[in-house]
């Protein structure tokens, strides 16, 4: 049967990733023209803002690191912003290392670089899912569509955004937009409780914290929501009623 073709199980789970991504990345159109256009005006040359885009790929690191080239900062400060910015992606790795690790060395490197908040949200979503994960090559299939189809959208929107720099009104709060963004691509993923209270709790320290610098509103929010989920995950847990002990069958006892 051609549904069980191992081969059109992989087309079809790439055409599942570019779909999927496909949706991403045309929510993204307002924040990816706005950023770019930002960019602009921070001094840097355009050709390395739109590089940027596809050298760091994660929206919030790369409009801290251009805004800090553009005042002059050191590039040992720039690497060090985008390197905390960024550390929310250990827990990304964390969590799909479950499905990744029999996945070739190499394929994993080449993963993590695609690792952006986007194709996490997607990957997990689909790996979770009863049956979703498929054979290994549907993995990879869905994984890399999806990451690629992302990357090439980010980098046209932010260089659209280079290109109309100007026309985006310079008060439009970007600083805000990324939580929020961040928060609505893992509002899906959650499941139970606790998920909740630690998506609620996390967005609002990010918001609260917005105005750290180093990015560091979005490691706070990540923080205090792993806090608040695991106090609830292990409430929920003590308050579970424990399995009543197995009985041992009729017919086996009198045998």
């Amino acid at each position: 049967m051609t549904s069980l073709d191992p081969r059109a199980r992989v087309r079809a789970a790439v055409g599942a990733g570019i779909r999927d991504s496909g949706l991403i990345v045309v929510a993204y159109i307002p924040f990816g023209l706005a950023m770019g256009a930002a960019l602009v005006t921070s001094g840097v040359d355009p050709w390395l803002i739109v590089s940027s885009s596809v050298v760091v790929f994660a929206g919030a690191a790369q409009l801290a690191g251009i805004q800090l080239l553009g005042a002059g900062a050191s590039i040992a400060l720039v690497v060090l912003t985008i390197l905390v910015i960024n550390a929310r992606h250990l827990l990304y790795s964390a969590s799909l290392e479950p499905h990744l690790a029999e996945w070739p060395r190499g394929l994993r490197m080449l993963g993590a670089f695609l690792l952006a908040d986007p194709v996490y949200a997607l990957a997990i979503a689909r790996f979770e899912r009863p049956g979703g994960a498929g054979a290994r090559g549907e993995q990879y299939g869905y994984y890399f569509a999806a990451g690629v189809t992302c990357l090439v959208g980010w980098t046209t929107l932010t260089g659209a955004g280079v290109l109309l720099g100007g026309i985006i009104p310079d008060d439009i709060p970007l600083g805000l937009a990324i939580p929020l963004t961040f928060l609505l691509l893992l509002l899906p993923l959650v499941k139970d409780s606790a998920g909740a209270v630690a998506a609620i709790v996390g967005g609002i320290a990010a918001l609260l914290a917005s105005g750290l610098p180093l990015g560091l509103s979005t490691l706070v929010g990540a923080a205090a929501g792993l806090v608040a989920g695991g106090i609830v995950l292990a409430r929920t847990r003590r308050d579970e009623p424990e399995p009543a002990p197995e009985t041992p069958d009729a017919g086996a006892a009198d045998a």
